[in-house]
């Protein structure tokens, strides 16, 4: 990919992130979670389950939800600039991992869930 389509599909989505975050982090059940570490944010650019063992069918239910509409903004996004919903979402996931607090859990391409320091 060229190096100015790299940077208009990560201009798009920082500014899908500002969308997203507005739309999403009001959930303050994903929220609570991910701070216990029972959700957390992937390379993918989606939320992921990190214990299933703690997750009640609702918080299930809402990652879905979120999930769905991160697909939805992704797609939109990639579609405008002409590049794979999968290179929008990743480069959404490195503004995830970014904002993510000291303590929530993050999964890297490649890794296992790591706890943020």
């Amino acid at each position: 990919m060229s190096m100015l389509k790299k940077l208009i599909a990560m201009f798009a989505a920082m500014f899908a992130a500002a969308a997203l975050m507005t739309a999403y982090a009001a959930d303050p059940v994903v929220e609570q979670a991910k701070a216990q570490g029972i959700v957390g944010e992937m390379a993918t650019g989606y939320l992921g389950i990190v214990d299933p063992s703690k997750a009640s069918a609702d918080l299930k239910r809402r990652v879905d939800e979120i999930n769905a509409g991160r697909l939805q903004a992704y797609t939109d996004i990639a579609s405008k600039n002409g590049q794979p919903v999968a290179t929008v979402g990743a480069l959404m996931a490195e503004k995830q991992f970014e904002r993510a607090e000291s303590g929530e859990v993050v999964k890297p391409n490649g890794e296992g869930w790591i706890k943020k320091q």
